[in-house]
């Protein structure tokens, strides 16, 4: 893989990293505070899920907690990846 789509992909997986966990404070911060049957839980437009129970929101902000540091970890070795390679090319 080229260093430029390397590093497109870093940037990229952080910008998911954000969003995902942004999303996982937003339904662990509904606590208690749900009117009727549930919440729906949608990620960039799209339905995760329309009836969420009040007991089951930690379940799903855990989840896009460890997506989160899942696609973190991603990005971390990509960036290792990313830089050793641009180590090992010095002119000699």
């Amino acid at each position: 893989m080229k260093p430029k789509s390397r590093w497109l992909v870093f940037i990229s997986m952080i910008i998911f990293t954000i969003l995902l966990i942004s999303e996982g404070l937003q339904l662990w911060s509904y606590g208690s505070d749900v009117d009727g049957s549930g919440i729906g839980v949608y990620f960039l437009g799209l339905e995760i899920n329309d009836r969420v129970l009040e007991a089951n929101i930690p379940t799903y902000a855990m989840g896009f907690f460890i997506a989160g540091l899942c696609t973190l970890l991603i990005s971390i070795i990509n960036l290792t990846r990313l830089l050793s390679k641009s180590t090992s090319r010095t002119a000699v």
